[in-house]
């Protein structure tokens, strides 16, 4: 078991590497509804690459994306705005090879406190001006606050 242990412990630092990179998007994109149920920006439709060397992708499609880092999917959701805010929920996240939903990670033993963290609702606000999409977030574990910058492919 100690060898099932250590790669269990590589794909849980994996994801949560990952994991940072849908924090940022779900911060950053992300923000808090109006009670109105949402709606989605049309501007965010298309794929945006990160402006750093870390192979950062996200693409919008009416209420959906898709996260990447390096070509790799690794995470999907929902997300709706509102103003300049938006607010992300993942759905899916890459833990090994497996795209995996909440049940499926629940069932590979990933902690409840994790699993309900990670499928929370994100929040945080966004600009577009031209082809650059400005994201930006706190994360609740840490308080600490990220700006993401994106541009469009």
């Amino acid at each position: 078991m100690p060898e099932f242990k250590e790669k269990k412990m590589a794909n849980r630092k994996n994801w949560l590497g990952i994991l940072v990179i849908v924090l940022v998007f779900g911060m950053t994109v992300v923000g808090c509804g109006d009670g109105s149920g949402g709606g989605t920006d049309p501007a965010l439709n298309g794929t945006w690459s990160s402006t750093n060397e870390d192979g950062v992708e996200l693409t919008f499609n009416n209420g959906n994306y898709e996260s990447k880092a390096n070509g790799t999917l690794m995470g999907k959701g929902t997300y709706t705005t509102s103003g300049n805010k938006m607010t992300s929920t993942g759905t899916h996240y890459m833990y090994g090879s497996k795209l995996c939903t909440k049940a499926d990670l629940k069932a590979l033993g990933i902690p409840d406190d994790q699993l309900n963290r990670m499928f929370a609702p994100q929040t945080g606000t966004y600009s577009i001006s031209g082809n650059t999409l400005t994201m930006t977030g706190t994360n609740p574990e840490t308080g600490e606050t990220s700006t993401a910058t994106l541009t469009k492919k």
